[in-house]
């Protein structure tokens, strides 16, 4: 999909952080832009700056956890807009604080589960069909995370999820292909946005109770001090799914050094088995090369 002009996109977690990034992007390059998240001020907000821009967007209120709302949303952007060329599935949260995966409750689970993975496949399920219906097409972008690529402890409901979203994706665009359908698939997999994702606990602040171990309160110091030292911004990400999606590029990956991070993932399989070491709380594999 080279030309984006008048094209229509629905983006969920819209209303802020990447997702919000990502509509603005889109509305510079001439598209219609669907803007769905939660109920709520940030989502009202939203639509009322990039309208007062005069740029074409409708809000849609809607919980990607919840499939008979995301169908909703899909027909709301028909009926508004006349269709729909590119969907991003972007509403993702990071959950309670990191602790071991024993220590994160089932509601943590359930809940980062139900918005990270779930969120994408009702997406799939409500907006594929339109898009093979369409001689035009249309593009997927499935928003990831180095987190389901690399190695990542004391978040393991999130890094799960993310993992997941990468198989699907790998899937869906097999699939696709296997039709000759022209609808294109992206999986973007940033590392660490200024975004504000990494306050864990925001979304379910009840399993606080558990005190986190002490590696994992390590981890959590560092992440947010990673977070806070950050470069890269959710408009160069943005401009980068932009990017992906002309090239038709499956991997969009952000960071420099991203590929060398996945691969250590998979020079796990020459380790028979692998050597465990700890430095600093944050455990790491030795490999014999």
């Amino acid at each position: 999909m080279r030309d984006l002009t008048n094209k229509t996109a629905v983006i969920t977690g819209a209303a802020s952080g990447l997702g919000l990034a990502m509509a603005r992007a889109f509305c510079e390059e001439g598209m219609r832009v669907v803007l769905a998240d939660l109920q709520g001020p940030a989502l009202a907000e939203a639509e009322r700056a990039l309208g007062a821009e005069g740029f074409e967007v409708l809000a849609v209120a809607v919980d990607v956890a919840d499939a008979a709302s995301v169908q909703r949303l899909a027909q709301r952007a028909v009926e508004h807009f006349g269709g729909v060329d590119v969907l991003v599935n972007n509403a993702g949260i990071a959950g309670d604080l990191p602790r071991e995966s024993w220590q994160h409750d089932l509601a943590n689970w359930r809940r980062v589960l139900d918005v990270n993975l779930l969120g994408a496949v009702h997406g799939i399920h409500s907006f594929v069909p339109l898009l093979l219906e369409q001689a035009a097409g249309g593009h997927i972008v499935n928003t990831a995370s180095m987190g389901g690529l690399m190695a990542l402890p004391y978040l393991a409901p999130y890094a799960a999820a993310k993992s997941a979203l990468v198989a699907l994706s790998e899937s869906l665009d097999i699939e696709l292909k296997a039709l000759g359908a022209n609808v294109g698939v992206s999986v973007l997999c940033p590392g660490m946005v200024q975004t504000g994702l990494t306050q864990a606990g925001r979304d379910h602040a009840a399993c606080t109770a558990v005190a986190p171990s002490a590696p994992a309160e390590a981890f959590y110091r560092n992440s947010q001090k990673a977070a806070q030292q950050a470069t890269v911004t959710a408009q160069f990400v943005a401009q980068q799914v932009i990017e992906g999606i002309r090239a038709n590029s499956f991997y969009i990956l952000t960071h420099e050094g991203a590929f060398d991070l996945a691969k250590s993932r998979w020079l796990r399989l020459s380790t028979h088995p692998p050597e465990y070491t700890e430095s600093d709380h944050e455990p790491q594999y030795r490999h014999q090369r």
